[in-house]
């Protein structure tokens, strides 16, 4: 040994040092220290596997003397796995330790230290996934395009070893196996990720099916769903001040009347006259009116049996929580002068307190019939001229849940029921003379319940929001009859957005639409109801999904000759959105 044995008895008693310092510990230092790679570098293995050679480093002083008994720190610093030691330095000042791979693939590196002050060895690593064991689905499933276009996600694969890493180098076979539509490529090589791809281009309208083959691996073939649509067209877009924005809106005859939160009622010529407007330019009429409150969520301008059109009933939709609060008033709204609306009376419910949500109107027979949250169902006699409180001029009400389980979202009459959605028990069937139960309930406990139509001898009802962990991305299709239980009968899934909001069928029972929130996939959905309506079937769809949640309401109105739809579109960029869906019309 060239050093000096007063020198190399200080080296070790540093060394010492270092021994006794725990994993994570500043060292001591000592500049006289050299630790350098001799062998194991570079290495190439499998996850599981132990590195073929050791590692091996030289520890030695300045004057390249060897360091016999330096105590080496091994540790795998990234990538994973596991080191053993071999022991301190021999008399060349050789120290080794042996390196086995975890479960993931990829860059592996360890260092080799002996103290704070001499720079650790370095020692880098490959370590390759095993063998190709599963492919799994991994990215593009369950989108809705335009026909003729290509989808937005490119479709994915991914080829795994038996740990979940990626396998490059696999090939992997696309092919549509019904629809219509085309993949590029047609067959694809796992990338060094083990990813595989192909872009889908749909056909024609409806649902089309694609699988990706990789051999005779686990989860082959990989199955993926798509839907073609044509492209439904925007005919106008009305801003609405981002105060929150528009909730809802009520068409008829020419006049659309806006809901638009705080800023209030608004009401706009579509096609009436009286002011030059269409649904491809909508001209606002007046200044609207901010009822009481604010919190304009939904309206319905009531034709009275005595041919009176003056009254607008407004809902106003407060603060509360889903089962056990709600707030909120009916307000009536005289627009007798309709450029000077004012209101003139309003309905406040309590015992217990509780706030409107949607309403439906019995113009035949002037009763007003209204979803109230935790407060259930109530009827309003609204005949005659109304003015002040409407408290007595209630006439029944109802929590058909109970209290507790009830939440009620809204009702809707139909062939001489009264059917209301409770976003709690599920979907009822009551007697609108007394507001008797005559079926139906706690039957979706897995989700909460929206909106709900009712055409055709079959009900369809939204979900919202999660419960659960299930979605509320479900239409439920009900058979009815007139007296007993609606029964189950289909449903209708749509992936990519969480919440059915609203929910209609065409006034001439033939087509059905649904508005999709919160999602990549939110926006309007269109099926025809013509060949059954207990299975519908796609026909189309419009995407809104682009800087905002998507849309929260909408509603069918035929002008013109065309058959348009009046869509809330959702914040933080809301409007009023006028489609013409007359091309898919069935």
């Amino acid at each position: 040994m060239t050093c000096n044995s007063s020198r190399l008895r200080a080296v070790l008693g540093a060394l010492a040092l270092c021994v006794a310092c725990g994993k994570g510990e500043v060292l001591p230092v000592n500049p006289d220290v050299v630790v350098q790679v001799s062998a194991g570098n570079g290495q190439v293995l499998s996850v599981g596997q132990a590195a073929a050679a050791p590692l091996v480093v030289v520890v030695k002083d300045t004057t390249g003397a060897p360091l016999v008994g330096a105590v080496v720190v091994w540790n795998v610093v990234s990538g994973g796995g596991t080191i053993a030691a071999g022991g301190p330095a021999d008399a060349a000042g050789v120290a080794t330790a042996t390196y086995t791979a975890g479960s993931t693939s990829g860059r592996k590196t360890i260092l080799a230290t002996v103290t704070a002050a001499a720079a650790p060895a370095s020692f880098a690593l490959t370590v390759l996934p095993g063998s190709a064991q599963r492919v799994v689905r991994t990215a593009g499933d369950g989108q809705v395009g335009i026909t003729g276009n290509t989808v937005p996600i490119t479709l994915k694969v991914t080829v795994i070893d038996s740990f979940g890493n990626g396998v490059p180098g696999q090939s992997v076979t696309w092919s549509v196996t019904s629809g219509t539509g085309s993949l590029l490529p047609s067959s694809s090589v796992s990338d060094s990720l083990g990813v595989a791809a192909s872009a889908l281009t749909l056909g024609a309208v409806g649902s089309v099916g694609v699988t990706a083959t990789a051999g005779v691996l686990a989860g082959s073939p990989v199955t993926f769903a798509a839907t073609s649509t044509v492209n439904v067209t925007l005919a106008s877009e009305v801003p609405v001040p981002a105060n929150y924005g528009q909730h809802d809106q009520f068409i008829r005859a020419g006049l659309a009347f806006l809901c638009s939160w705080n800023t209030g009622l608004q009401i706009y010529d579509v096609g009436d006259g009286r002011a030059g407007g269409s649904p491809q330019n909508p001209v606002k009429i007046g200044p609207g009116i901010a009822t009481a409150g604010g919190e304009v969520h939904n309206a319905w301008w009531y034709w009275a049996a005595d041919s009176t059109k003056r009254y607008v009933f407004v809902g106003q939709e407060g603060p509360g929580a889903i089962g056990s609060s709600s707030s909120g008033d009916i307000h009536v709204v005289d627009i007798s002068n309709i450029n000077a609306p004012v209101e003139v009376a309003s309905y406040h419910m309590t015992n217990p307190s509780a706030g409107t949500h949607n309403f439906w109107i019995d113009e035949t027979k002037g009763i007003l019939y209204a979803a109230y949250y935790n407060g259930g169902v109530v009827a309003i006699n609204i005949t005659g001229t109304l003015s002040g409180s409407l408290s007595s001029r209630e006439l029944w009400r109802i929590q058909p849940g109970g209290p507790g389980n009830t939440y009620v979202w809204g009702v809707m009459l139909y062939n001489g029921s009264l059917y209301a959605t409770d976003m709690l028990s599920g979907f009822w069937q009551l007697n609108p003379n007394g507001l008797a139960i005559l079926g139906g309930g706690n039957n979706v406990p897995e989700r909460y319940g929206s909106d709900q139509w009712v055409a055709n001898g079959y009900a369809y009802s939204g979900t919202w929001g999660s419960r659960g962990g299930h979605l509320g991305n479900v239409v439920k299709i009900w058979k009815l009859s007139p007296s007993g239980a609606p029964i189950a009968w289909d449903s209708i899934v749509t992936p990519g957005f969480s919440t059915v909001s609203d929910v209609e069928v065409s006034a001439d029972g033939k087509m059905l639409l649904f508005s999709g929130e919160y999602g990549t996939a939110a926006g309007l959905y269109f099926y025809s109801l013509v060949a059954d309506p207990g299975h519908p079937t796609f026909i189309g769809y419009y995407p809104v999904a682009t800087n905002t949640s998507g849309v929260h309401t909408a509603t069918f109105a035929d002008i013109g000759g065309h058959r348009y739809v009046f869509a809330a579109k959702d914040p933080p960029t809301p409007s009023m959105i006028v489609v013409d869906v007359t091309a898919i019309s069935p």
